[in-house]
């Protein structure tokens, strides 16, 4: 039995592999060696909400809905409850442990969890069309999203992701194993990227240089803002007394106590890629480790090719941004706003 995301992310490229076959992108085609064929499997188009984060639909029982994309969360497909409830969908819930080496238990320990769940009639996402599933469900804090979509299904296969022309693109790699993947831009850099052996967290990790220290980082579509953890902050050198650092309000579902601050920085680089004019937001996160997260912001400033088939991830400075307009999201209305349309 194939597990529940590789299923769905098979589902979803299927259609789009067979006709990759008939058709090579000529674009492409022309910055690859003999021998390396790129397999471009599928395109995910994209739209923004008003703080730049990327957003794509799903249909759940014949009902469009917002998706989060985001690669920074570890599961394939998690459903928001408060959706689920405008929708009429049943939510049930069920008991389970959870391993202290799980990437999904912040505490170290054994963690008994109750663990929602629905069945859906019909559910559909991308070319991917799938009938009676079962998907876990969460109450999201941001309802603006029905659906998120997460690295588990995004990360199955090598990944492009161009917030600058609005989409992400998947591909199947043969052949390629040494040449360069970013075919769009010949000087991008590449840097070595790890990830989870026994495959327990989907997600990859990169090394990032500040200040002359290495930290890990992760990249993340849903964050508007690149962020750290205060106390891997310190040890760069980065704190809330650092030069230009702002106070801003805390995040959501936290006190006045734990304020954000936007620290600018000057000494950041991948690779052999310098990032400059850059601002991180440094926050109170418990049980968060020692990783930065690379947002939005930054991924509106530069393309990135995550190459799961080298262990390598691409990047590369978008030098003529586009005029991206910001976005809103219909949030679904509640049964009775709904019968009043």
């Amino acid at each position: 039995m194939i597990p529940l995301s590789r299923a769905f992310f098979v589902s979803l490229l299927r259609y789009s592999a067979c006709a990759s076959i008939a058709l090579v992108n000529p674009a492409i085609a022309q910055t690859l060696p003999s021998g390396c064929d790129m397999g471009e499997l599928a395109t995910l188009p994209l739209k923004w909400t008003d703080d730049m984060r990327p957003i794509s639909e799903a249909v759940i029982n014949g009902r469009p809905v917002p998706v989060m994309v985001s690669t920074a969360e570890a599961e394939a497909v998690v459903l928001n409850k408060k959706t689920l409830d405008k929708l009429g969908i049943a939510v049930r819930s069920s008991t389970s442990t959870m391993a202290p080496e799980d990437a999904r238990n912040p505490t170290g320990n054994y963690l008994v969890r109750e663990v929602s769940y629905a069945m859906l009639d019909d559910f559909s996402f991308g070319t991917a069309k799938k009938k009676d599933v079962t998907y876990r469900v969460q109450d999201f804090m941001d309802d603006t999203f029905g659906v998120r979509i997460g690295a588990g299904t995004l990360l199955q296969t090598d990944i492009e992701i161009a917030l600058d022309a609005g989409y992400i693109k998947f591909f199947k790699p043969k052949g390629c194993f040494r040449d360069h993947l970013a075919y769009w831009d010949p000087q991008a850099i590449s840097v070595l990227s790890t990830w989870d052996v026994l495959k327990r967290d989907p997600r990859i990790l990169f090394n990032v240089q500040v200040g002359g220290k290495t930290v890990s980082a992760l990249l993340s579509t849903a964050t508007p803002h690149s962020y750290m953890p205060q106390a891997a902050a310190e040890r760069l050198g980065l704190s809330a007394s650092s030069p230009g650092a702002t106070r801003e309000d805390p995040l959501p579902g936290h006190g006045p106590e734990q304020p954000v601050w936007k620290v600018p920085v000057s000494g950041i680089s991948i690779g052999a890629l310098d990032v400059k004019d850059f601002d991180l937001r440094l926050m109170d996160l418990p049980h968060s480790g020692e990783i930065m997260v690379l947002g939005a912001d930054f991924l509106h400033r530069y393309r990135v090719y995550v190459a799961m088939s080298q262990n390598q991830v691409y990047l590369s400075p978008i030098r003529t941004p586009r005029a991206v307009r910001r976005g809103s999201v219909e949030v679904i209305g509640t049964p009775t706003q709904r019968n009043e349309q």
